[in-house]
């Protein structure tokens, strides 16, 4: 991701949920980057919401995973993005580089923490907008994802993924049972249930 960066960017904060970023290569058109390092995976809607947190300033929070690229312009488009909506990739999987806006956040909160590490934190916060009538644009980005990161993981992790998977779908599922569009909180029993550690 960070080799594919092609735009001027103020900040950059990288979330190092894995604790093992040694050596980065930032490109010279990031004016600022900072690595937080994790003592352990806080998953995927805890990081987007410290992103959140530490840019609370921002009227627009810009995103990005690890495993994606950008292509030429791809940024520049994504920096466009409109306060009062999301702001997502044409292409699936769509919320690997994504842009939320503060009048966003004011009026549906941050994403919701019990979906441990990983799975249905998007469509969780895509189904609570579209109660809010908040309204999603699909941009003409044209970088990649590279969907094997986790695929192609050892046995346990390749478990683990699919456990979570479960897991994350039957929450998800019951939070649409129960007409329920709050952004839930994080839960120490889930958190420890859908650990990826070995």
């Amino acid at each position: 991701m960070l080799d594919t960066i092609d735009y001027p960017i103020e900040q950059l904060l990288i979330i190092d949920n894995g604790g093992e970023l040694d050596d980065l290569r930032v490109p010279a058109i990031v004016k600022e980057h900072r690595v937080l390092p994790m003592l352990s995976n806080l998953g995927v809607a805890t990081s987007w919401n410290l992103g959140i947190k530490n840019f609370y300033r921002h009227d627009v929070f810009y995103f990005a995973s690890a495993d994606m690229w950008f292509g030429a312009g791809d940024l520049e488009k994504l920096a466009s993005a409109d306060p009062g909506r999301i702001s997502l990739h044409r292409l699936f999987p769509h919320w690997h580089t994504f842009a939320i806006g503060e009048k966003v956040v004011e009026k549906i909160g941050l994403f919701d923490e019990a979906l441990h590490p990983i799975y249905f934190e998007d469509n969780d916060y895509a189904r609570r907008a579209q109660n809010e009538g908040i309204g999603i644009s699909y941009l003409d980005l044209i970088g990649g994802h590279d969907n094997s990161s986790t695929i192609q993981s050892d046995d346990h992790f390749a478990k683990r993924n699919s456990a979570t998977f479960v897991a994350n779908q039957t929450y998800y599922e019951s939070k649409i049972q129960a007409q329920d569009y709050s952004s839930g909180e994080w839960n120490l029993q889930r958190t420890r249930s859908n650990s990826w550690a070995k």
